[in-house]
């Protein structure tokens, strides 16, 4: 009885051990595309964000792949956007046992812009 017990606390201490999860920050920007002052913009959305998500066994043979890219082009896609402003990036990752998601989630506001020619300092 007691070598069920504590093989039971064992497994459960390896299982735990093995699991977890992390978050943080990707960075921010000001735009995803340079805007001078000739350019003038328009919000169209404020606060939308898009993720990728990636899923890697045991933490090295990928499934799926993920990337700030993709991530970025699936918020403007959902409004039509030709650009992100007040631009903000969070990883996070989850583990369990031996399989590992990934998501990248990029955030900011939407905007459509005209451009009207280039800056020459």
């Amino acid at each position: 009885m007691p070598i069920k017990i504590i093989s039971s606390c064992l497994l459960m201490i390896i299982v735990i051990s093995l699991t977890g999860c992390i978050s943080g920050p990707g960075g921010i920007a000001p735009s995803t595309v340079p805007i001078t002052a000739n350019d003038s913009f328009t919000i169209i959305e404020r606060d939308i964000s898009g993720t990728d998500t990636a899923l890697n066994i045991m933490g090295f043979i990928p499934i799926m792949t993920c990337s700030a890219y993709d991530a970025l082009q699936t918020a403007k896609q959902q409004y039509g956007a030709d650009a992100l402003i007040n631009v903000t990036g969070h990883n996070k990752s989850l583990t369990l046992v031996f399989v590992n998601w990934q998501w990248v989630t990029i955030s900011g506001d939407a905007i459509k812009f005209q451009r009207g020619g280039t800056d020459i300092e």
